[in-house]
């Protein structure tokens, strides 16, 4: 799923892309050009992303609005469901602060680079799923699709025991290599846990490998889904295995996970991104005013 969406956006980049630099080669200098068509095509494409956003909304509103209205669940129908979730056995264990949860993730990065994304990369970075049952009013459902805790609140962990938590919990877990060079291996790695459909997930990756002193250095942060906690499930409902799953009847979609649910949800799904919008329309007018120009030769 991930490789297939990574690799469409790619394409549909580079070709408009080629097309502004096309028009600008010439124009002005090849680096300026290359500036301008890089500029130009992030901002149309932004522009298109969030109009199509504002003008049709999100596509979750109709199965968040048949969870409202109580429906009964269509097999190979995206739906959604909301209520306790819940462990079908034992709870998972937080890496860094051990509290007990049905999902995860965490992350170890050093502070000067703790909110800089694209800074030194992480030296320890994780995420878990056990299988679990959200206890609904449609009904028991299981959750047989991973999805990234993206909405949960992420926690920063300064137990003094929490590095003495994490080294244990690398050593009794399969870590794997992650880095620019082993991004397609990571990009593989995240797609095959989107596409899992047993609802047991489980990747561990490192950097190096960390001692206590190492992690002590660290800015420790998770984010944790609690048994018992209110979730918002949305997916593709199989009937015959009781669960929302990532593919079912030639579908595919992924999995989501959001905390809450009920009428907030719903108000929440149908809310119309003004302010993305707004963003999007200032970057590619001030682009397309320099591409304009370049074009014109107002540069010279």
């Amino acid at each position: 799923m991930i490789k297939k969406g990574c690799a469409i956006a790619a394409v549909v980049l580079l070709g408009v892309f080629g097309a502004y630099l096309y028009l600008l080669w010439g124009k002005v200098e090849a680096v300026p050009a290359i500036v301008l068509a890089g500029f130009g095509s992030l901002g149309l494409l932004m522009v298109v992303g969030q109009l199509k956003a504002v003008l049709f909304g999100s596509g979750d509103v109709g199965a968040l609005k048949r969870a409202e209205q109580g429906l009964p669940l269509e097999d190979g129908t995206e739906e959604a469901v909301w209520g306790r979730i819940e462990p079908l056995g034992a709870a998972l264990s937080a890496p860094f602060s051990g509290r007990p949860c049905v999902a995860y993730e965490y992350d170890a990065k050093k502070p000067s680079s703790a909110d800089d994304e694209n800074a030194t990369p992480s030296t320890l970075a994780g995420f878990a799923l056990a299988p679990s049952v959200i206890r609904s009013s449609r009904g028991d459902v299981r959750l047989l699709g991973f999805s990234l805790l993206t909405e949960f609140p992420e926690t920063v962990v300064d137990d003094p025991e929490a590095p003495h938590r994490a080294v244990r919990h690398v050593a009794s877990s399969q870590m794997e290599e992650m880095g620019l060079a082993k991004l397609g291996a990571l990009i593989s790695a995240m797609d095959d846990a989107m596409a899992d459909d047993d609802g047991s997930v489980r990747k561990d990756m490192k950097t190096k490998d960390a001692t206590v002193a190492d992690l002590e250095a660290c800015v420790l942060t998770e984010k944790i889904v609690a048994p018992g906690e209110t979730v918002t499930a949305i997916g593709i409902w199989d009937a015959s295995r009781g669960g929302l799953v990532p593919k079912h009847r030639g579908k595919s979609a992924v999995v989501r996970l959001l905390p809450g649910g009920g009428a907030a949800m719903v108000a929440h799904g149908q809310k119309r991104p003004w302010g993305l919008l707004f963003f999007s329309l200032l970057w590619a007018g001030f682009a397309h005013v320099f591409i304009w120009l370049a074009w014109k030769g107002g540069f010279e």
